[in-house]
């Protein structure tokens, strides 16, 4: 049996269809159909469904994780800035102020007539590295996974 047999059910179905219901993910995962209800039910909300009948239609048990390791300031990731185009690369992440501080430089924008500064952090070497040392890490390095899906009903 699997670690998370309702959630890998789910995802089996909407692989192969645009939704599925909660008597076709008992059947198809073996399961019964009380156990996989209140599963979705306490998972209530990753799942999205259509509530006038029941269809689940998606999964999204990731976006809030990758949300929240974002809002934690312990992130970087590269970026571009510009007015209508990409005029340059930049690194992004949140919070620090004070090494954004240290760090941003005033780049102009725009077009004649029509531009403005933005303050920007230059995506180079020594700008990562001083990062890095003040103890961000590379989004890539961010581990987004399915930790948030609980399978125990309530």
């Amino acid at each position: 049996m699997t670690e998370r047999p309702v959630l890998e059910t789910i995802r089996a179905l909407l692989r192969f269809k645009d939704h599925t219901t909660i008597a076709e993910i008992a059947k198809i995962g073996g399961l019964r159909a009380r156990h996989v209800l209140d599963v979705v039910n306490r998972n209530g909300e990753f799942v999205h469904r259509v509530r006038k009948n029941g269809k689940i239609t998606k999964v999204d048990v990731q976006s809030p994780l990758r949300d929240e390791l974002w809002k934690s300031g312990a992130f970087y990731r590269p970026d571009t800035y510009g007015a209508w185009s990409v005029e340059g690369h930049c690194l992004k992440f949140e919070g620090h102020p004070e090494i954004r501080e240290a760090l941003q430089q005033g780049r102009w924008v725009g077009a004649i007539c029509d531009n403005y500064e933005v303050k920007v952090i230059i995506d180079t070497p020594e700008n990562r590295a001083a990062l890095e040392v003040a103890g961000l890490r590379p989004w890539d390095e961010a581990v987004i996974d399915d930790r948030l899906w609980i399978e125990e009903p309530v």
